[in-house]
């Protein structure tokens, strides 16, 4: 049989086929092979006469994401808030640039928009601008539902962004399952991470969504050269540069900067642009 790991704990996989949940151990070919199945895999698996489960083969993927470790994702459900915990556009701008460059959408969601003004609202709407898709909600009080099945039908879903953002609350709307939710701490004004195995909710036909572990921060090691960095920021794409290969830095005839120059491109995304290709080119200089 053919079927989608939906969850996996120490070393049983739960793996979904026919709207039936099967749990099943992987073969020992793998370990041999330093293979290791993750949730979101799609597999051949058999059941056995003792009722026990065994994946043989693993599908080939579409893609992967390290931390957390998933695969085969559509998009990505990336939350920020403006207050509690306090937005950082930096992380956000890594986090785009890295989805970027592995091919995954990425949706913004905009969670606790009850506490956010309105210039706050106006100002993280430059993502919007350059072409990602930004969502206001509030979880308890103005949770458009409708609106977010619509982003969801067809495709799966990762839900992710620091911990304390909302994204507990958020899968509770959505899913006929008891999530565990956690708090802030007032000490840190950071989230507990209630979340403690990924998991694969499934909301309908070829709709399904992980629930994965926050995070608070995240290495560079998807990108090992800083000039391919460029191709990570929307706004830099399909300019008429002097130089095909511009970095956008210190060349001649840069339209990126004349753009910059001219309010067309953010000031901020630009700077942290810079930042990460520093931060690129000097852990490349150190291997």
């Amino acid at each position: 049989m053919i079927g989608k790991i939906i969850k996996a704990q120490k070393e049983i996989y739960y793996v979904l086929a026919n709207d039936e949940s099967y749990m099943c151990k992987a073969r020992g070919v793998f370990r041999n092979q330093n293979i290791k199945p993750l949730v979101g895999d799609n597999v051949e698996f058999e059941i056995r006469e003792d009722n026990k489960g065994y994946i043989n083969n693993i599908l080939e993927r579409k893609n992967e994401i390290k931390r957390p470790n998933i695969a085969n994702i559509d998009q990505i459900l990336y939350f920020v808030t403006i207050k509690n915990p306090s937005l950082n556009l930096f992380n956000i701008d890594k986090y785009l640039a890295m989805c970027e460059y592995i091919n995954i959408d990425v949706a913004i969601i905009l969670s606790k928009k009850d506490l956010a003004e309105e210039k706050d609202l106006e100002f993280i709407r430059m993502y919007e601008n350059i072409g990602y898709k930004l969502i206001f909600i509030d979880n308890y009080n103005d949770f458009p539902k409708d609106k977010i099945m619509n982003l969801l039908k067809g495709k799966t879903s990762a839900v992710s962004g620091s911990s304390g953002v909302g994204k507990s609350t958020f899968l509770s709307n959505l899913v006929d399952y008891d999530i565990e939710i956690g708090s802030i701490s007032e000490k840190s004004k950071r989230g507990k991470n209630t979340t403690r195995h990924i998991e694969i909710f499934n909301l309908g036909k070829n709709t399904n969504i992980f629930d994965t572990p926050g995070f608070d921060s995240f290495d560079l090691d998807f990108i090992d050269d800083e000039k391919n960095l460029k191709y990570c920021f929307k706004e830099f794409d399909n300019k008429s540069c002097k130089f095909n290969n511009c970095n956008h830095i210190n060349e001649p005839k840069c339209k990126v900067k004349d753009d910059l120059l001219n309010g067309y491109i953010s000031k901020t995304r630009y700077e942290n642009y810079l930042t990460l290709f520093d931060d690129i080119k000097r852990r490349r200089e150190k291997w």
